[in-house]
Protein backbone atom coordinates (compact mmCIF):
# COMPACT_ATOMS: atom_id res chain seq x y z
CA UNK A 1 0.00 0.00 0.00
CA UNK A 2 1.52 3.29 -1.07
CA UNK A 3 1.01 6.18 1.40
CA UNK A 4 0.89 8.60 -1.52
CA UNK A 5 -2.32 6.97 -2.71
CA UNK A 6 -3.95 6.83 0.72
CA UNK A 7 -5.63 10.19 1.28
CA UNK A 8 -6.24 9.56 4.97
CA UNK A 9 -2.55 9.22 5.82
CA UNK A 10 -1.72 12.67 4.45
CA UNK A 11 -4.88 14.47 5.56
CA UNK A 12 -5.32 13.07 9.08
CA UNK A 13 -1.68 13.74 9.91
CA UNK A 14 -1.95 17.35 8.75
CA UNK A 15 -2.34 20.16 11.34
CA UNK A 16 -4.88 21.71 8.93
CA UNK A 17 -7.25 18.81 9.64
CA UNK A 18 -7.37 19.81 13.31
CA UNK A 19 -7.84 23.45 12.36
CA UNK A 20 -10.74 22.70 10.02
CA UNK A 21 -12.53 20.57 12.61
CA UNK A 22 -11.53 22.43 15.75
CA UNK A 23 -15.20 22.80 16.79
CA UNK A 24 -15.17 19.10 17.64
CA UNK A 25 -14.30 19.76 21.25
CA UNK A 26 -14.09 17.70 24.39
CA UNK A 27 -17.44 18.99 25.68
CA UNK A 28 -19.19 17.62 22.58
CA UNK A 29 -17.45 14.27 23.00
CA UNK A 30 -18.37 14.08 26.69
CA UNK A 31 -22.04 14.75 25.91
CA UNK A 32 -22.31 11.96 23.33
CA UNK A 33 -20.41 9.48 25.46
CA UNK A 34 -22.57 10.32 28.48
CA UNK A 35 -25.76 9.66 26.48
CA UNK A 36 -24.34 6.47 25.03
CA UNK A 37 -23.17 5.01 28.32
CA UNK A 38 -26.47 5.75 30.03
CA UNK A 39 -28.08 3.84 27.18
CA UNK A 40 -25.64 0.90 27.23
CA UNK A 41 -25.15 0.64 31.03
CA UNK A 42 -21.72 -1.05 30.86
CA UNK A 43 -20.38 -2.70 34.04
CA UNK A 44 -17.74 -0.75 35.96
CA UNK A 45 -14.98 -3.23 35.08
CA UNK A 46 -15.58 -3.04 31.30
CA UNK A 47 -12.54 -2.94 29.01
CA UNK A 48 -13.05 -0.70 25.98
CA UNK A 49 -11.46 0.06 22.61
CA UNK A 50 -11.83 3.39 20.79
CA UNK A 51 -11.04 2.46 17.19
CA UNK A 52 -9.79 5.35 15.03
CA UNK A 53 -9.49 7.47 18.16
CA UNK A 54 -7.77 10.54 16.65
CA UNK A 55 -6.32 12.64 19.48
CA UNK A 56 -8.35 10.65 21.96
CA UNK A 57 -11.30 12.83 22.92
CA UNK A 58 -13.73 9.89 23.16
CA UNK A 59 -11.13 7.67 24.83
CA UNK A 60 -10.50 10.38 27.42
CA UNK A 61 -14.23 10.77 28.07
CA UNK A 62 -14.65 7.00 28.54
CA UNK A 63 -11.65 6.80 30.83
CA UNK A 64 -12.86 9.70 32.98
CA UNK A 65 -16.00 7.68 33.61
CA UNK A 66 -13.89 4.94 35.14
CA UNK A 67 -13.33 2.47 32.30
CA UNK A 68 -10.11 0.87 31.10
CA UNK A 69 -9.61 2.19 27.56
CA UNK A 70 -7.26 1.69 24.62
CA UNK A 71 -7.32 4.15 21.72
CA UNK A 72 -6.00 3.10 18.31
CA UNK A 73 -5.36 5.35 15.32
CA UNK A 74 -3.37 5.34 12.09
CA UNK A 75 -2.05 8.89 12.55
CA UNK A 76 1.30 9.02 14.28
CA UNK A 77 0.88 12.74 14.99
CA UNK A 78 -2.52 12.26 16.63
CA UNK A 79 -1.33 9.35 18.76
CA UNK A 80 1.65 11.41 19.88
CA UNK A 81 -0.75 14.13 21.07
CA UNK A 82 -3.07 11.60 22.73
CA UNK A 83 -0.27 9.91 24.65
CA UNK A 84 0.10 12.92 26.95
CA UNK A 85 -3.21 11.82 28.52
CA UNK A 86 -2.16 8.23 29.19
CA UNK A 87 -2.45 6.74 32.62
CA UNK A 88 -2.66 3.29 34.19
CA UNK A 89 -6.06 2.64 32.56
CA UNK A 90 -5.74 4.69 29.36
CA UNK A 91 -3.34 3.73 26.54
CA UNK A 92 -2.92 4.89 22.95
CA UNK A 93 -1.47 2.83 20.10
CA UNK A 94 -0.58 3.71 16.49
CA UNK A 95 -2.14 1.03 14.25
CA UNK A 96 -4.02 0.61 10.98
CA UNK A 97 -7.50 -0.69 11.83
CA UNK A 98 -7.31 -3.14 8.93
CA UNK A 99 -4.68 -5.07 10.88
CA UNK A 100 -5.69 -7.72 13.43
CA UNK A 101 -6.42 -6.64 16.99
CA UNK A 102 -5.81 -8.63 20.15
CA UNK A 103 -8.41 -11.40 20.19
CA UNK A 104 -11.20 -11.72 22.77
CA UNK A 105 -9.95 -8.75 24.79
CA UNK A 106 -12.64 -6.07 24.84
CA UNK A 107 -16.12 -5.81 26.31
CA UNK A 108 -16.95 -2.76 24.15
CA UNK A 109 -15.55 -1.41 20.89
CA UNK A 110 -16.49 2.06 19.63
CA UNK A 111 -15.92 3.39 16.12
CA UNK A 112 -17.27 6.93 16.27
CA UNK A 113 -17.88 10.05 14.18
CA UNK A 114 -17.77 8.44 10.71
CA UNK A 115 -14.40 6.77 11.16
CA UNK A 116 -15.48 3.99 8.78
CA UNK A 117 -15.70 3.64 5.00
CA UNK A 118 -12.28 5.13 4.27
CA UNK A 119 -10.96 2.27 2.21
CA UNK A 120 -11.13 1.53 -1.51
CA UNK A 121 -12.64 -1.94 -1.45
CA UNK A 122 -15.51 -3.67 0.33
CA UNK A 123 -13.05 -6.32 1.50
CA UNK A 124 -10.92 -3.71 3.30
CA UNK A 125 -13.90 -2.14 4.99
CA UNK A 126 -15.27 -5.54 5.98
CA UNK A 127 -11.83 -6.46 7.36
CA UNK A 128 -12.25 -3.67 9.91
CA UNK A 129 -15.54 -5.18 11.08
CA UNK A 130 -14.02 -8.68 11.20
CA UNK A 131 -11.15 -7.35 13.32
CA UNK A 132 -13.62 -5.76 15.72
CA UNK A 133 -15.58 -9.00 15.98
CA UNK A 134 -12.46 -11.00 16.78
CA UNK A 135 -11.28 -8.46 19.36
CA UNK A 136 -14.51 -8.63 21.37
CA UNK A 137 -15.23 -11.09 24.13
CA UNK A 138 -18.28 -13.27 23.66
CA UNK A 139 -21.30 -11.11 24.40
CA UNK A 140 -19.28 -7.94 23.72
CA UNK A 141 -20.83 -4.81 22.22
CA UNK A 142 -19.79 -2.87 19.12
CA UNK A 143 -21.03 0.67 18.45
CA UNK A 144 -20.55 1.99 14.91
CA UNK A 145 -21.36 5.69 14.52
CA UNK A 146 -21.57 6.46 10.81
CA UNK A 147 -23.20 9.22 8.79
CA UNK A 148 -26.61 8.69 7.20
CA UNK A 149 -24.87 8.20 3.88
CA UNK A 150 -27.84 8.53 1.56
CA UNK A 151 -29.14 11.71 3.20
CA UNK A 152 -25.64 13.21 3.30
CA UNK A 153 -25.05 12.45 -0.38
CA UNK A 154 -28.35 14.06 -1.37
CA UNK A 155 -27.75 17.24 0.64
CA UNK A 156 -24.11 18.07 0.00
CA UNK A 157 -22.95 21.66 0.20
CA UNK A 158 -21.07 21.66 -3.10
CA UNK A 159 -18.75 24.62 -2.59
CA UNK A 160 -17.64 26.93 0.16
CA UNK A 161 -14.79 29.27 1.02
CA UNK A 162 -13.83 30.55 4.45
CA UNK A 163 -10.87 31.40 6.64
CA UNK A 164 -9.85 30.00 10.01
CA UNK A 165 -7.10 31.78 11.92
CA UNK A 166 -6.01 33.61 8.73
CA UNK A 167 -5.74 30.35 6.80
CA UNK A 168 -8.01 30.18 3.75
CA UNK A 169 -9.96 27.01 2.92
CA UNK A 170 -11.72 26.26 -0.37
CA UNK A 171 -13.85 23.11 -0.23
CA UNK A 172 -15.64 21.28 -3.03
CA UNK A 173 -17.90 18.29 -2.37
CA UNK A 174 -19.38 15.82 -4.82
CA UNK A 175 -20.42 12.19 -5.19
CA UNK A 176 -18.49 9.90 -7.54
CA UNK A 177 -18.42 6.10 -7.76
CA UNK A 178 -20.45 5.83 -4.54
CA UNK A 179 -17.95 8.01 -2.68
CA UNK A 180 -18.54 11.36 -1.04
CA UNK A 181 -15.45 13.28 -2.04
CA UNK A 182 -14.33 16.49 -0.36
CA UNK A 183 -11.49 18.32 -2.10
CA UNK A 184 -9.77 20.72 0.28
CA UNK A 185 -7.53 23.52 -0.97
CA UNK A 186 -5.62 25.50 1.63
CA UNK A 187 -3.79 28.79 1.31
CA UNK A 188 -1.50 29.57 4.22
CA UNK A 189 0.49 32.72 3.55
CA UNK A 190 2.37 32.12 0.33
CA UNK A 191 1.90 28.35 0.41
CA UNK A 192 -0.90 26.24 -1.07
CA UNK A 193 -1.83 22.68 -0.15
CA UNK A 194 -4.31 20.16 -1.55
CA UNK A 195 -5.98 17.39 0.41
CA UNK A 196 -9.02 15.15 0.00
CA UNK A 197 -11.50 13.14 2.03
CA UNK A 198 -13.22 10.14 0.47
CA UNK A 199 -15.94 8.34 2.40
CA UNK A 200 -17.87 5.44 0.93
CA UNK A 201 -21.64 5.81 0.94
CA UNK A 202 -23.27 2.86 2.68
CA UNK A 203 -27.01 2.50 3.02
CA UNK A 204 -28.41 1.15 6.26
CA UNK A 205 -29.11 -2.16 4.52
CA UNK A 206 -25.62 -2.49 3.05
CA UNK A 207 -23.89 -1.67 6.30
CA UNK A 208 -26.17 -4.00 8.24
CA UNK A 209 -25.35 -6.78 5.76
CA UNK A 210 -21.62 -6.24 6.28
CA UNK A 211 -22.05 -6.34 10.04
CA UNK A 212 -24.15 -9.50 10.13
CA UNK A 213 -21.88 -11.25 7.61
CA UNK A 214 -19.08 -10.82 10.15
CA UNK A 215 -21.17 -12.64 12.76
CA UNK A 216 -22.69 -9.77 14.73
CA UNK A 217 -26.26 -9.58 15.95
CA UNK A 218 -27.70 -6.08 15.45
CA UNK A 219 -29.49 -4.84 18.57
CA UNK A 220 -30.50 -1.29 17.64
CA UNK A 221 -30.19 1.27 14.87
CA UNK A 222 -30.26 4.89 16.06
CA UNK A 223 -30.30 8.16 14.17
CA UNK A 224 -28.67 10.93 16.21
CA UNK A 225 -26.59 11.72 19.29
CA UNK A 226 -29.76 11.96 21.38
CA UNK A 227 -30.22 8.28 20.45
CA UNK A 228 -33.54 8.57 18.68
CA UNK A 229 -34.59 5.75 16.35
CA UNK A 230 -33.02 5.80 12.87
CA UNK A 231 -35.08 7.22 10.03
CA UNK A 232 -33.53 6.93 6.56
CA UNK A 233 -35.04 10.21 5.37
CA UNK A 234 -34.53 12.49 8.36
CA UNK A 235 -31.76 11.12 10.56
CA UNK A 236 -28.34 12.75 10.44
CA UNK A 237 -26.47 9.74 11.81
CA UNK A 238 -26.57 5.97 11.42
CA UNK A 239 -25.56 4.50 14.79
CA UNK A 240 -25.61 0.73 14.88
CA UNK A 241 -25.34 -1.10 18.19
CA UNK A 242 -24.54 -4.78 17.82
CA UNK A 243 -23.39 -7.75 19.83
CA UNK A 244 -20.97 -10.64 19.40
CA UNK A 245 -23.05 -13.74 20.25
Amino acid sequence: MSPKKEWYRNWFDSPYYDLLYKERDQEEADMFIDNLLKHLSPPAHAIMLDLACGKGRYSIALNRMGFTVTGIDLSQRKITVAKQYENATLKFVEQDMRLPLEANKYDYVFNLFTSFGYFDTDDENKAVLANVYNSLKRGGTFVLDYMNGEKTAQNLLGYEEFSVDDIHFTIERYVENNLIIKEIKIRDGGFEYNFAEKIRVFSETKLADFITQCGFEILQTLGDYQLNKFDSINSDRLIIICRKP
